[in-house]
């Protein structure tokens, strides 16, 4: 596998995701000079608000495979492993980032700092540059992870295994570059930078028959996944080649211990996973492709932290009927509609809002004020609450022709609208836990066509923009769609 993609890479040019004509004919002319001993770093003075020219870069060889070309952190992985070898080779999804105007062919020398070649990244970081990122990663991304994690190991554990594993530290260093480039001026052109200096390592390691067993290599896949997400439409593409990364390691794992039972670490690292297998489920409208490890589905007495999972779970098993072979069994239907119920009436009373308000003014079209105390209830909530309204839409029970089908449409409309407003309003009401505003959106997205008042469609047209504003994530796409189908076209 390593020996066919050197091979395939060899006769293919570096490209990167935000790569523009003229930079392009740069490397084309001049890359030998890319290949030069890299000088010391030049430390910008503010490192914050001054994202471009601040170290010399190396441009990675020929030798390096680029995203743009066919083969992606986890399609490798996927392809590598003998326990995928009935999966094809899937295509990149395009990704819709434009040219950075920012860049031009005399900075791309000065905008990542090269760590000398087989040195591993070690603390303290040496460059201002990369601590900015992995200080901005700790605050403002490592909850997409943390979420309903109560050891927060993404923003703890995971920093700290970064400290002597460069494929880690540089897999954190492009999300966090990569967030911040699509939520501020910061040039993208960084990220791509250390996209493919973790390519760098990645495939190699996989010549190590032990690196299955990495949780470090793990974790990487994870958050490389993240990153590569963000330049997927919300809804509508289904993007392959990023679906198997994953499964070869969690399955090597339960060789050695149950899903349910391994270290804590790794738990976080599955649940990690899986959420992200949710939001490819949602995104293509399908069924879930990544192996489902053995999760808590039960309503024993547990954690908060527990009780939470138990909604993500859930939930997959929601995508799972509706996307699925069984959408039309109503007695599927039935028992997971009963388990939605049976979650929200046995959970602790630790989930239950310090505050809740319907609306403020009693027109009942506000997004209520609902507010929690710590991110497990307010994530539990999202969940619970987004499979609850797929199962409402995916009533197999509804009638589909005759007046009966459209008196049936208009009471569903009003427990979707219902549904939609309350994830929004948790959204909105708990804005410190930023996770909870991504199943609003894909709520949005999936049902905001249901929404008949102009006021309505404008509140949840800004929810999409202002989440993908703040946080990079979820790419908006499908707002031009949303538009179209509220008739704003002709407005």
């Amino acid at each position: 596998m390593i020996k066919e993609l050197e091979a395939l890479a060899e006769h293919r040019a570096v490209q990167f995701l935000d790569q523009s004509e003229e930079i392009r004919s740069h490397y084309d002319s001049d890359i030998s000079r890319f290949e030069s001993t890299p000088t010391g770093p030049d430390l910008s003075p503010d490192p914050i608000t001054t994202y471009t020219g601040v170290e010399n870069v190396h441009t990675p060889s020929s030798s390096v495979m680029s995203p743009t070309e066919g083969v992606t952190v986890l399609s490798a992985l996927n392809s590598y492993f003998p326990t995928h070898s009935h999966i094809g080779r899937f295509p990149d999804p395009t990704f819709s980032q434009r040219p950075n105007p920012l860049v031009r062919p005399s900075d791309t020398q000065h905008l990542v700092y090269q760590q000398p070649p087989n040195t591993p990244v070690l603390w303290p970081l040496e460059n201002e540059q990369e601590a900015m990122l992995l200080q901005h990663y700790i605050h403002h991304i490592a909850l997409f992870f943390d979420m309903v994690d109560d050891k927060d190991h993404f923003s703890s554990h995971v920093v700290r295994c970064a400290k002597q594993n460069s494929t880690l530290m540089n897999a954190i260093l492009a999300l966090s570059a990569r967030q911040l480039s699509r939520t501020s001026d910061f040039d993208a052109y960084v990220a791509d930078a250390y996209y493919q200096r973790c390519f760098q390592t990645l495939i190699p390691a996989l010549n190590d028959s032990t690196a299955i067993q990495e949780e470090s290599l793990l974790a990487a896949t994870i958050i490389l996944r993240l990153m590569e997400e963000m330049n997927i439409s919300i809804i509508g593409s289904d993007p392959q080649g990023h679906l198997f990364g994953a499964q070869a390691f969690i399955r090597a794992a339960e060789r050695q211990y149950a899903g349910t039972t391994g270290p804590s670490f790794r738990q976080a690292i599955y649940w990690a996973a899986f959420r992200q297998e949710l939001w490819i489920s949602l995104m293509a409208r399908r069924p879930f492709r990544l192996h489902v490890f053995p999760a808590d589905r039960s309503l024993d007495p547990a954690n908060d932290s527990t009780w939470a999972t138990r909604t993500i779970a859930h939930l997959g098993d929601v995508c799972n009927f509706v996307f699925g072979e069984e959408r039309h069994s109503v007695a599927r239907y039935d028992q997971l509609m009963s388990e939605n119920r049976a979650w929200c009436e046995r959970r602790p009373d630790s989930f239950d809002p310090f505050f809740h308000r319907q609306d403020r003014d009693q027109s009942g079209r506000n997004f209520p004020d609902i507010r929690f105390h710590e991110k497990m209830h307010v994530m539990g909530k999202q969940y619970i609450t987004l499979a609850h309204v797929l199962l409402v839409v995916h009533d197999p029970t509804i009638p589909q022709l005759g007046p009966s089908h459209k008196q049936s449409r208009q009471l569903i409309d009003e427990k979707v609208q219902k549904d939609v407003r309350t994830l929004c309003g948790v959204a909105q009401s708990n804005g410190k836990v930023f996770p909870c505003k991504f199943p609003a959106c894909f709520a949005i997205a999936l049902f905001g066509d249901r929404f008949t008042d102009r006021q309505d469609q404008h509140r949840l047209r800004e929810m999409l923009i202002q989440t993908e504003a703040e946080h990079g994530f979820p790419p908006t796409a499908t707002i031009h769609q949303l538009e179209e189908a509220w008739g704003w076209s002709g407005c």
